[in-house]
């Protein structure tokens, strides 16, 4: 019976294990362009430019995209090429879940990879989307963000160098980073000192090498550089908000936060002169530090009524708001001494915690709640950490209960604020879900890159982004609201640590502030056209407009921030299909021809070119060589391949 039993499974198995073969025939559309990106090596005295050549397919497909480098970089490209299809097929309106890309990235030696040739990814695949060529004497570095802007990279002499090397007779670079800050030595005698001076890029390389360095915002404008063609701009057909409409909402709301202060400072100060606070040591002085609290709170109080007064209310409310904190915090020291229990001041916190922590769980239907219910996330989950902080200091563990009493009560101000403005574009808890996601790989990705490249002086933004990036994390799947602005604030971060490479002293900020402050007004102004308040986006701005003389890298951080949320909002809204329009790309460069010299635009000649097909293990894999980097597109049978 035994052996009649195996012999019958014996048969099964083979039909078990047996593996159906699918036959179907379809059509298969692929494009082929190379595209040329700079990249730094490591040499024996330093870093060194390199030219890496892309070579990217695109097909029909479901949505895939592959990355072969070689030799391998220090970080992975994978990230990049995925931004850069999806910021594509953003701008053109075509759907990536249609297609396969595949790039082949490959340099003559070590690359430092990573975010770096981004910006360059996306023009290569909107011109396969688009059926344009890419001229061959445009070469550009930058990262990609998701909403098209490009950011700033490192090593832009080097690679402006290799790009000149190459052929280029343009070379593209991200906005703000034409000057850069080069350590030289200088002797004095005995002595040999070293510094940084500020060094014209620009100017540099094209009186080295008659190439031409253009500052590029982005991406529809780097286009224009390769291509001639450009994106036309979207224009609102809903009316425009203006900063009038913005200032007649929030001036009787900071105004009514302005009075709320002060009638905490009064009360505070009741209470602490009445208080038995001792007096304790010259080192550990409780009624010394007390004191100076409360002096705090009055000054604090100042810094908003003339904020106030100057029409900056965002930045008034936080002073108002930063006011209560030392007011409450003398409020619960007066109550300590007079034997009043820490547990039971730790009760009374907590309960106002977790039920801000419910409250900021609203759901989310359109962008002005997501700005509104993000920073509430964010104040209610910031109450909690503080909550829970621990101290063997009394009064430490007292400003921290008072920090996160007032923390949690900002929770209700965010989301009243909601309700102040109308929702214009709708959107839901899916859509904030994948934009958390999004820009969560997004975030670890530039903050990996900065972290590799970035200096002593920039250290601050490296470990701030990533304190942001675990914070990010954390919340994705409970809190992605605040998961989201996390993000943006860590990539902030990380673009400001490479945009500051080089960079030693305060003053040497100010280049890089003014341009932030302006790219920031610019993009708030840009979501204002498209109908779209970027409450959170002004209220950073006026935090680093009101910043600068006090703490300069404090405001540069913020203006970044500010920059980040409303090119964030811009892309939330959503893009149509665009029409390209075509430039004369002279017209352009008017300016930039006069002082360099007539530009040649006669087209490199067709050099051999040859493809090679295959398909292994589901990969396809096609090599074509050539000069002009034309897109070519074929149509075969799968059946006859």
């Amino acid at each position: 019976m035994n052996r009649i039993l195996l012999v019958f499974i014996a048969l099964l198995l083979p039909f078990s294990y047996a593996m159906p073969v699918h036959e179907w025939e379809r059509k298969i559309c692929y494009r082929n362009i190379i595209v040329y990106a700079p990249a730094v090596s490591e040499g024996k005295n330093g870093y060194v430019g390199v030219i890496t050549e892309i070579n990217v397919t695109m097909m029909n497909g479901s949505g895939n995209v592959y990355v072969i480098t070689n030799p391998m970089t220090q970080l992975d490209m994978q990230g990049s090429a995925k931004l850069a299809v999806d910021v594509a097929c953003m701008l053109t309106g075509k759907d990536a879940s249609k297609y396969d890309f595949f790039f082949k990235v490959e340099a003559d030696s070590p690359i430092v990879g990573g975010p770096s040739a981004g910006a360059t990814m996306t023009i290569a695949v909107i011109c396969l989307i688009e059926k344009l060529n890419a001229r061959n004497d445009v070469i550009m570095t930058g990262m990609i963000n998701p909403d098209g802007s490009i950011g700033p990279v490192g090593g832009i002499y080097e690679k402006g160098e290799a790009s000149a090397k190459h052929g280029a007779k343009y070379f593209l670079i991200p906005k703000g980073q034409s000057i850069e800050y080069r350590l030289v030595e200088e002797k004095i005698g005995l002595w040999t000192w070293y510094h940084r001076i500020p060094v014209n890029v620009s100017k540099e390389l094209h009186e080295k090498y008659g190439i031409i360095v253009k500052e590029v915002e982005d991406i529809n404008e780097a286009l224009a550089y390769f291509t001639n063609y450009t994106f036309k701009e979207e224009i609102s057909e809903k009316p425009v908000i203006t900063s009038d409409y913005y200032k007649e909402i929030m001036q009787p709301l900071a105004e009514a936060i302005l009075k709320k202060a002060n009638e905490s400072y009064v009360k505070a100060k009741k209470d602490f002169e009445n208080s038995n606070i001792p007096l304790g040591w010259y080192f550990n002085n409780p009624r010394g530090i007390v004191s100076n609290a409360l002096d705090d709170a009055e000054n604090d109080l100042k810094d908003a009524q003339i904020s106030f007064e100057n029409a900056f209310y965002y930045y008034s409310i936080s002073k108002s708001f930063q006011s209560m904190i030392n007011s409450r915090f003398v409020e619960y020291a007066c109550l300590y001494y007079r034997n009043e229990s820490m547990q039971q001041i730790y009760e009374n916190v907590s309960k106002e915690v977790s039920k801000a922590i419910e409250e900021a769980k609203k759901d989310i239907n359109g962008l002005i709640t997501l700005q509104c219910i993000g920073a509430a996330q964010q104040r209610a989950l910031d109450a909690k950490e503080f909550l829970n902080k621990n101290s063997t200091n009394v009064l430490n563990k007292l400003y921290y209960l008072a920090y996160a009493m007032e923390r949690s009560l900002t929770v209700y101000w965010w989301l009243n604020l909601s309700k102040k403005f109308n929702e214009r574009y709708p959107v839901n808890e899916s859509f904030v879900e994948d934009m958390a996601e999004k820009y969560y790989n997004y975030g670890q990705s530039i903050v990996s890159y900065a972290k590799l490249i970035a200096e002593s002086f920039s250290q601050d933004y490296i470990e701030k982004a990533e304190k942001l990036m675990a914070m990010a994390k954390e919340q994705k799947k409970d809190y992605p609201a605040s998961s989201l602005f996390n993000s943006l604030e860590a990539i902030a971060n990380a673009n400001i640590a490479i945009e500051l490479i080089g960079i030693e002293k305060s003053k040497e900020i100010m280049y890089k502030l003014n341009r932030s402050s302006q790219m920031a007004s610019f993009s708030i102004q840009k979501a204002r056209n498209m109908s779209i308040e970027p409450i959170l986006a002004v209220s950073y701005y006026e935090f680093g407009r009101s910043m600068e003389k006090e703490d300069k890298k404090a405001s540069l951080t913020y203006y970044k921030y500010a920059l980040m949320i409303a090119n964030m909002l811009c892309l939330s809204k959503g893009y149509k299909a665009k029409n390209l329009r075509e430039i004369n790309i002279n017209e352009m460069n008017e300016n930039i021809n006069e002082n360099h010299g007539k530009i040649d635009l006669m087209p490199y000649f067709m050099g051999i070119f040859g493809f090679i097909i295959g398909f292994a293990v589901g990969i396809v894999s096609r090599k074509q060589k050539k000069k002009e980097k034309e897109t070519e597109e074929y149509l075969f049978d799968e059946d006859n391949s």
